[in-house]
């Protein structure tokens, strides 16, 4: 009879332990992008499915094609399907053109994903420097900060004119200004802003 409650005993522990390693198994997890290709301008979207909801913190990476990753982003997993759009989009002077992968860490778990950043013909001016312009288009920024600005979204490709040179001088159109207010209005898009100064720059009628 000892021996019997012995071996009751034993089975009763190692269901148990099972029951246990089950509770605490880590979970699975699945990131997917909400497409495979991105634009400049577009903003990253993507979900995060996870098998049981531990009440841990998702950890995600964003890794580029030479392996240099993003600091850590902490993201709370509150159910098990998780929508997420990022708040700023792309723009090329923080993502260059190529492959990118989504890595996250869950209580024990890891998966990644995959997706491409491509440069179209369109441009897309990140909206910090519509304020400049806006300055500008009112007088209260001289037309040498305005032209600097300029020239750093010409040297970072967002405005593209081939090969050129910054000049020792300022010389930018008064008419301009117009176009500067309306386009930090959002009267005029970010296209057709840059192609005028595409234009101005390859022509020679606007030096920075």
């Amino acid at each position: 009879m000892e021996n019997f409650a012995v071996v009751v005993s034993a089975i009763i522990g190692i269901i148990f332990l099972g029951l246990f390693d089950v509770a605490y198994a880590s979970p699975q997890i699945l990131i997917a992008t909400s497409k495979p290709v991105y634009e400049y301008g577009d903003s990253l979207s993507f979900s995060i499915t996870v098998s049981n909801v531990t009440g841990d913190t998702a950890v995600l990476e964003i890794v580029d094609q030479s392996n240099q990753s993003s600091s850590p982003i902490n993201i709370m997993i509150t159910k098990p399907i998780s929508n997420i759009t990022a708040p700023v989009p792309f723009y090329r002077t923080s993502f260059l053109p190529g492959t990118y992968f989504l890595k996250i860490q869950y209580s024990g778990s890891n998966a990644t994903t995959s997706f491409q950043i491509t440069d179209t013909k369109n441009i897309v001016i990140p909206p910090q420097f519509k304020t400049v312009a806006s300055s500008w288009a009112q007088n209260q920024t001289s037309n040498r900060l305005f032209g600097e600005n300029i020239a750093y979204l010409v040297s970072s490709n967002i405005i593209k004119v081939n090969d050129y040179q910054e000049q020792n001088v300022t010389m930018i159109p008064q008419w301009l200004k117009n176009d500067a207010f309306w386009w930090s209005s959002g009267t005029i898009s970010d296209n057709d802003f840059g192609h005028v100064i595409e234009y101005l720059l390859k022509s020679g009628i606007m030096k920075i």
